[in-house]
């Protein structure tokens, strides 16, 4: 059975990956019975290839079938089950590029091994260039080529000749079912469905409904990371607030202790950085701490005693030493 193979412009390079069937009823020419390529037989014919681990060889009209020398046109090295069908790497000979780039072979043939009762088909034999296409209603070569040299799902053609832009597409392809989770084998359907499946489960942490467009989905991660940004700010203003407010605080508990003759004036910056690192240790210590500064009636009565020109702490000492201030006075001006 012969099917029409994507050619690019004449003189330029065969494509790198082809179609061999398409998926659903594939009608013939000569009036053989349809065959019939649904999921199960793409997966069949792509487990079977796995299994023989051999590269399947594609030969000049089925020269492998006569028993006769068949050089080889080319060798299917990877094989894949995609939603429209079948479809081969191929990696052709020098002499097979040179037929197909001069329009000397246009299709090829795939031999294939099939269901006897439903007519699907379960094992990929091998292919053959001809120029005998069985198929029914071709598409023209020129629309073949468009939309046969790149893998399906994809937009713009790839480019055609050196085959490069196919070959960065594999690439690309492989990359993605690195991400999924899939083996290199696993082909364009696996990757589609469970691509399906990330959309389902991310629209579903996202609270949208299942089939949500990716519109909506990115809607809804620009909310949530607006959200999260808002967060990160009220976090930032909460933070500066509770600093302000422990620096109100510790003012106005060290202004407490100053007035309540717990800490001298020399001792406040010493009082603040102790609240701050320890709020209960500095209360429990103001609340133990003998008065060192006069205050109030205190001061004053120790101010018509010793005289002025002193300080609460240097009144204090005075009385402590039970010296006039006259005397203390004249002391320090000997002393400084």
């Amino acid at each position: 059975m012969a099917t029409q193979m994507a050619l690019p412009a004449e003189g330029q390079a065969p494509p790198q990956w082809i179609r061999i069937l398409p998926l659903g009823r594939v009608e013939l020419v000569d009036h053989r019975e349809p065959l019939t390529v649904d999921e199960d037989s793409l997966k069949s014919m792509v487990a079977a290839f796995h299994s023989r681990g051999v590269d399947v060889v594609i030969d000049y009209e089925h020269q492998s079938l006569q028993g006769e020398r068949a050089p080889a046109a080319g060798w299917i090295k990877q094989l894949e089950a995609r939603p429209d069908g079948l479809w081969a790497r191929v990696e052709w000979t020098t002499q097979a590029r040179e037929y197909l780039a001069n329009r000397e072979y246009r299709y090829f043939s795939p031999v294939l091994g099939l269901d006897p009762e439903s007519r699907k088909p379960t094992v990929l034999m091998h292919l053959g260039l001809t120029n005998l296409p069985a198929i029914k209603s071709l598409p023209p070569l020129v629309a073949k080529a468009e939309s046969a040299c790149r893998p399906a799902g994809t937009g713009a053609p790839a480019a055609l000749g050196a085959g490069r832009a196919t070959e960065k597409e594999m690439e690309s392809m492989d990359e993605l079912k690195g991400l999924l989770g899939l083996t290199p084998e696993a082909g364009e359907s696996e990757v589609a469905l469970r691509v399906l499946d990330l959309f389902r489960e991310l629209a579903e942490a996202l609270s949208l409904a299942g089939e949500a467009s990716p519109s909506q989905l990115k809607g809804a991660v620009a909310a949530l990371k607006a959200g999260a940004h808002r967060f990160s700010e009220v976090q930032e203003e909460l933070k500066a607030l509770k600093e302000r407010q422990a620096q109100e605080s510790a003012a106005q508990v060290v202004a407490e202790a100053l007035q309540a003759g717990k800490v001298t004036p020399a001792q406040k910056d010493w009082a603040l950085e102790y609240y701050r690192q320890d709020p209960e240790g500095f209360q429990t210590f103001v609340a133990r701490a003998p008065q060192v500064v006069p205050t109030g009636e205190i001061f004053e009565l120790l101010k018509a005693e010793q005289g002025g020109g002193l300080s609460p702490e240097e009144l204090l000492l005075c009385q402590a030493l039970r010296v006039s201030a006259d005397a203390y006075l004249k002391a320090k001006a000997q002393t400084g």
